[in-house]
């Protein structure tokens, strides 16, 4: 039986063109990365990303004006969903029929008919109250002649005859799934109603997002949404992450490379990244600069051992240290002698004596302070053994202290090499 946490080895059901496949898998890594990080922490490490897609979606927007019943305006519409719509417009292209399961209040048959000249639209939804919006939404931006038809109907009654009558090439299903009870069966009936060549495009919430959300009564995580996929008999063509709201799939029942995805617009390949680092190179701390902490005196002995090596003695708790101009990252190298009642190891971090970041590291036991070991501190972060606290103003630090607490009783001794990215 499968342990928790233990997953086993499968194998990924995915298309014949080997490049295709590449980025459909780099694309399931992203949404797995955006999932496994709140929505605070995806912003931080990708928020540069999001911003130049929703400046994309800005910047060719479509305006729509407020229906007559004042039930939607262009005002409203919020910047994810400006980018969810812009995406279903690159994916999409002039001349496609489109059927939509859970047109809304009309807004995406509105973007595709005017933003794209799809030749036509047909949607579905089950709430009635939206046929009446979507109508007056499309009067009121001169669409009420545009070759757009409205029914009422349920997902799960879709079958591949009424898709065919359309002469859809394109089906979309977004914002939908999280809705339903069985949204597997959901998929499985799109899938089964695809026309030979048709494209499925469709989109559900990532993890942790939209899950106050009344109505969505489920959530999609990357092993589901694989699940489901292969089980709807569907392969991917594209997944991506959209706004750090979304999960945007394009998949079809064919293996073969889609033509519709190779030729989808996007952002223009603004550059989003900067420095992580403003200094690309260690400098290694020469071994007269390594000295006792004050206070340290009676303490611990230091003496050099080389050009950038020195031999420090502990008696007692006390430290070394050495000047620091900034710290981006610090390279320690250990090479331990005799050791014994060695209860923590910290590094210390100041700019004017005030303290800008501290890591420590509590041995186990004796055997944790044995022969070599070389570690790399940054801010914020903790290797296998030392562990950061909380870091501010980390760029001014001008002092570095390398520190040992002691048992009563209990001596360390050990060789210490320091280089400093700053």
């Amino acid at each position: 039986m499968p342990q928790p946490g233990v997953v086993p080895t499968r194998i990924d059901r995915q298309g014949s063109d080997p490049s295709e496949a590449a980025a459909v898998r780099a694309g399931w890594q992203l949404v797995d990365a955006y999932e496994r990080l709140s929505v605070a922490a995806a912003r931080k490490v990708f928020g540069r990303e999001v911003d130049a897609w929703r400046a994309y979606a800005e910047d060719t927007a479509i305006e729509l004006v407020q229906s007559g019943s004042g039930s939607w305006s262009e005002s409203r519409l919020s910047v994810n969903n400006r980018l969810r719509y812009r995406r279903m417009m690159d994916f999409a292209r002039a001349g496609d029929r489109v059927v939509d399961v859970g047109f809304g209040k009309g807004v995406l048959a509105a973007h595709l008919v005017k933003g794209v000249g799809v030749a036509s639209y047909h949607g579905i939804d089950i709430v009635d109250s939206h046929l009446a919006d979507a109508t007056r939404l499309f009067e009121a931006n001169g669409l009420a002649d545009a070759p757009i038809t409205l029914e009422m109907g349920d997902l799960y009654e879709l079958t591949r005859d009424e898709v065919a009558a359309t002469g859809a090439d394109l089906v979309i299903c977004c914002e939908v799934l999280e809705h339903v009870p069985d949204a597997e069966l959901a998929l499985r009936t799109l899938a089964e109603a695809l026309p030979a060549g048709a494209d499925l495009i469709f989109s559900v919430p990532l993890i942790g997002r939209l899950e106050n959300v009344w109505g969505h009564v489920s959530v999609f995580g990357v092993a589901r949404l694989k699940d489901m996929l292969e089980g709807a008999g569907l392969y991917t063509h594209h997944v991506e992450p959209l706004s750090n709201v979304w999960t945007l799939v394009v998949a079809s029942r064919d293996p073969g490379p889609s033509r519709r995805v190779r030729e989808a617009g996007g952002r223009p390949p603004t550059r989003v990244e900067v420095p992580l680092s403003t200094s690309y190179d260690f400098v290694d701390v020469v071994s007269f600069d390594i000295v006792p902490a004050p206070g340290s005196a009676d303490s611990v002995t230091v003496e050099e051992a080389g050009d950038t090596r020195v031999a420090c003695r502990f008696i007692a708790s006390g430290g070394v240290r050495f000047p620091a101009k900034g710290l981006e990252s610090l390279r320690l190298a250990f090479s331990f002698g005799e050791c014994h009642g060695v209860d923590q190891l910290v590094v210390t971090a100041r700019a004017e004596g005030v303290e800008t970041c501290r890591w420590t590291w509590s041995p186990r036991d004796a055997a944790d302070l044995r022969d070599q070991l070389a570690v790399k501190v940054r801010p914020g972060e903790a290797d296998t053994r030392f562990v950061s606290g909380p870091h501010q103003d980390v760029a001014a630090t001008d002092e570095v202290e390398v520190s040992v607490v002691l048992a009563e009783g209990g001596t360390a001794s050990f060789d210490l090499r320091a280089s400093l990215l700053a």
